[in-house]
């Protein structure tokens, strides 16, 4: 979705500026390798590259591949390339090191001198903590014989003697780019050599710390500092960034915020965000709605910033525009549901762009998702106390369609079961008709499980290839409806004819269940549970209606004479 068209930033530019601007948002819909073709033959292409926000210019990084793209990160600025770094090479409160190895060995390749000096001047204790993890450093007496070292000492000036450390190899996760020990020593070796030849004086200081620094403080420091410049774009620390999750009710969400956009928003403001959202959701067509280019590009600024939350929250990494989609769908998913839901409940029809305008995105996301989590939040507590589970008896006799929603929810984070309908298994919530569709399909599952609960019945008798939830209560209530009261565990065959063959009402098409076979079932579990009918209807008539319902979709069109006990799933019956 284009914003830009709208927000008339350029404006705001000088002519240079704007004209770059407008060959930035070009590049960003290009192809990868067109894309960089474009960058490398512009005039200015410094200029050009430096003029992309730090998230943009990652995502055209990581989708040309970050081998391709070093005249990219050779023309990058000191500040893009400290985005890049304080995105990579953590994991959570912990230094990967072969990533911060691998991305030396990327800003060396682009610009060895300037990544040196880079680091020395920006990140000094950061850059010898890195270097005291790989190397040891001897300073050699006058008179002292270097021979006496013993192997793999080499020195620059023939005063510091370094040798590099044995690391040991530690397992690597799966798309984790592994680091062969001698790689790591090259690169080692490139910056120190690097160091060497391009300040002499200051390479003799970088060693004699390295000799002493401590690692623990130095990168608890660098932890800081690099959550604090992230912060700014939404990558919290896990714990915080968790919040984004917390379910918000309507009746809880501030309004009357006022949203302006950054004064430098045309380098700032990112376009890859809702540059994938897709039309069509509730959240971009209120977005189409709304006219005010300063409220656009606040908005822009916001959703980026809220969708990086949500990365920091979900710990996958993200690096190309293609997985970047995901998220984005996530969140205007949320999104979504969050303003039908507000839109519902107000007393008066203000319009959706009015809830972007005067209420917090972020919130907006926690009302929706709120809703996905009452879902299951009751689901656990079904859990804990179904008669299903409790027999320890599987998941899986709730069938194929109730188990997939029922499993949904009690995942960590709840999905929707979409059973391939747009492509895939599960998804996320989207809209109010997901969450009354799930809503739906467990309050079936928690009626007829809390009856089943009171029945009690032995479950061994029924075990079998077609034994459900559903069949086992359908299978208990054919006997009374049919007169065989003594009749216990699984049904004939002939019971089964019988149980078609009288239980109909219409004919042909409008062939359905007889509103005498359902009265007498709703009055069959009354007498058996101990619960008035008013309460079973509460708790199980239209679950019942639903039930039947499948009975009668099944079986309507079957002449009961023809029944083959083979095809009757919804009723158990023994075997030939």
């Amino acid at each position: 979705m284009n914003l830009e068209e709208k927000m008339e930033l350029n404006g705001s530019l000088s002519p240079a500026d704007a004209a770059r601007y407008d060959r930035r948002l070009k590049i960003m819909g290009m192809e990868p390798e067109k894309a960089l073709d474009a960058i490398i033959s512009d005039p200015t292409p410094a200029a050009l590259v430096q003029s992309f926000p730090h998230q943009d210019l990652y995502f055209l990084v990581n989708d040309i591949g970050v081998e391709d793209a070093l005249p990219v990160l050779a023309v990058a600025s000191s500040e893009q390339w400290e985005y890049f770094v304080d995105v990579e090479v953590w994991q959570r409160d912990l230094l990967d090191v072969d990533g911060l190895t691998r991305w030396f060995d990327l800003l060396l390749k682009a610009d060895p001198r300037r990544c040196v000096n880079w680091m020395l001047v920006e990140h000094t204790a950061f850059f010898e903590d890195y270097l005291a993890r790989h190397i040891e450093v001897r300073v050699r007496e006058k008179n002292e014989d270097p021979s006496e070292f013993g192997p793999g000492w080499f020195t620059f000036d023939d005063w510091f003697y370094i040798k590099h450390r044995e690391v040991a190899d530690e397992p690597v996760e799966e798309g984790v780019p592994y680091i062969h020990p001698d790689d790591r020593n090259d690169v080692v070796f490139s910056l120190l050599q690097t160091l060497s030849k391009g300040d002499n004086p200051r390479f003799q200081s970088v060693m004699l710390e390295a000799m002493s620094v401590l690692s623990a403080e130095v990168e608890e420091e660098s932890y800081r500092l690099r959550n604090v410049r992230l912060s700014e774009k939404g990558f919290l620390p896990f714990d915080e960034a968790l919040g984004v999750y917390a379910p918000l009710r309507p009746d809880d969400l501030h309004k009357g915020l006022r949203k302006t956009p950054p004064l430098d928003a045309a380098t700032v403001v990112p376009h890859a965000h809702t540059g994938v959202v897709l039309e069509g959701s509730l959240f971009s067509d209120a977005l189409a709605g709304l006219d005010d280019g300063a409220l656009l590009s606040a908005l822009q600024m916001e959703f980026a910033v809220l969708c990086n939350r949500v990365i920091a929250a979900d710990q996958k990494p993200v690096r190309e525009r293609a997985e970047l989609s995901s998220v984005v769908k996530k969140v205007c998913g949320y999104i979504s549901l969050g303003l039908e839901a507000l839109n519902r409940d107000a007393e008066e029809d203000k319009g959706l762009g009015a809830w972007l305008t005067e209420a917090g995105l972020e919130e907006i996301f926690r009302v929706g998702y709120g809703l996905a989590m009452g879902l299951k939040f009751k689901a656990d507590r079904w859990r804990k106390e179904s008669w299903l589970l409790g027999r320890g008896l599987p998941l899986s006799l709730l069938g194929e369609a109730w188990m997939g929603v029922a499993g949904g929810l009690l995942l960590n984070r709840p999905l929707y079961f979409d059973n391939y309908k747009s492509g895939s298994l599960y998804r996320e919530f989207e809209s109010l008709a997901d969450i009354e569709a799930t809503e739906t399909v467990m309050a079936d599952v928690m009626g007829i499980d809390a009856v089943l609960s009171l029945l009690d019945p032995d479950p061994e008798p029924f075990k079998g290839p077609n034994f459900t939830l559903k069949s086992l209560l359908l299978t208990l209530w054919a006997p009374a409806w049919l007169g065989d009261a003594g009749h216990q565990g699984l049904l004939t065959l002939a019971q089964v004819k019988r149980l078609l063959a009288g239980i109909w009402a219409g004919e042909g098409e409008t062939r359905h269940i007889s509103d005498e076979a359902k009265a007498h079932c709703l009055a069959w579990l009354a007498d058996e549970t101990g619960l008035s009918r008013v309460e079973i209807s509460e708790r199980l008539a239209e679950g019942l209606e639903r039930l039947f319902g499948e009975v009668a979709d099944e079986y309507a069109h079957l002449d009961p004479a023809q029944a083959d006990a083979r095809f009757i799933h919804l009723f158990l019956t023994q075997a030939d």
